[in-house]
């Protein structure tokens, strides 16, 4: 009992410390009591729509961080955690056409290729993606040339992996082409009636983001209509007190709210095949990339799967079916209203 109340004591410092340091990346005003006490960051205040009206049903952060990694067991999680295994599992399943090629790992003693043919097939390319194994944010990744990456030595305590470069969908690069404008889709295995998409964003890079379009790393993201692809108006997070919607991109200037995610229709399918391939996984946040040759699956999220970037554009749970799971989870109380079923 002493050794289960230390674990409970810890985990609670872990999720205590993590929070704090969000709070204070996030957020650089005085805090809210109120947000906290509810268990939010103080700036969902200012992000997500309505938050005052406690009817409404948002995950907190303090639900989320506690409860999310319990989404996924711990074995499932590592099919997606590490970026080499899950590009293996993805070959060993039959879906290898559809994610993005993976060339060579980098550890403390420099480059490792997978096999002569994907060490010429690295050398024949202009530029390659060399990123952490594991993480998240987007952080450490990187364009570089194929000499670069061979001369790249890992730091000991996480390897890399170079990664064939994705070419985005012109209609997507216009927007901003200086990163991978990406989509982000959450699927839900719900019992008794499989797998659900649950929520999806566009996310858009801005300029002195690099290559990545993660809203912590000062990206954009827009809601999109499940049903059809329409995307609506771009939202970051909250600067100076205030949620700013963006009905084009703020440094392209090309038109987002209204249009249409190209390949739509291939990209809910491809969240489909994956939830059938992976059918270790319940709740997974899929990184897909729409391409010339069609959507390809970039990442899985399957520990930490961020709900934030869903409710930046108002609560995602309208789905009874949905909403029930989640309050099953103990992510969420039942709203003191009831939701209005979807159509």
């Amino acid at each position: 009992m002493l050794r289960a109340a230390a674990r409970w004591v810890r985990d609670a410092e872990r999720v205590a410390g993590r929070l704090l340091r969000l709070e204070r990346s996030d957020y650089a005003g005085a805090l809210h009591p109120a947000m906290w006490r509810r268990g939010f960051l103080s700036n969902r205040r200012y992000a997500y729509p309505g938050i005052e009206d406690r009817s409404l049903p948002y995950i907190s952060d303090l639900a989320f961080h506690t409860r999310a990694r319990a989404l996924n067991t711990p074995a499932a999680q590592v099919l997606v955690q590490h970026k080499h295994v899950f590009a293996d599992a993805l070959a060993a399943r039959g879906l290898a056409a559809c994610a993005p090629e993976v060339y060579a790992t980098i550890g403390p003693g420099g480059l490792r290729v997978r096999s002569p043919g994907h060490g010429d097939r690295l050398r024949a390319q202009d530029l390659v993606v060399v990123k952490p194994t594991s993480g998240y944010g987007g952080g450490g990744v990187r364009l570089v040339t194929p000499a670069e990456a061979e001369a790249t030595v890992a730091d000991p305590r996480c390897d890399l992996i170079v990664q064939e470069r994705v070419l985005q969908h012109p209609e997507l690069r216009a927007v901003n082409p200086g990163s991978l404008n990406t989509l982000r889709v959450l699927a839900v295995r719900l019992p008794g009636h499989g797998p659900l998409l649950a929520a999806a964003v566009q996310r858009w890079g801005r300029v002195g983001t690099g290559p990545v379009d993660n809203l912590s790393a000062g990206g954009l993201c827009s809601a999109v209509d499940l049903d059809t692809g329409r995307l609506g108006p771009a939202v970051g997070r909250p600067r100076d007190r205030r949620r700013v919607e963006h009905d084009t991109h703020p440094d392209s200037g090309a038109r987002i709210a209204g249009v249409l995610v190209p390949q739509w229709p291939q990209v809910r399918d491809l969240a489909f095949r994956l939830m059938a391939a992976f059918p270790e996984l319940d709740h997974v946040g899929w990184d897909i990339a729409v391409t010339d040759r069609g959507p390809l699956v970039i990442e899985g999220n399957g520990s930490m799967p961020g709900v934030n970037v869903f409710q930046f554009h108002g609560p995602f749970l309208t789905d009874p079916r949905l909403l029930e799971y989640y309050v099953g989870k103990g992510m969420l109380r039942r709203p003191e209203s009831p939701v209005t079923p979807p159509g």
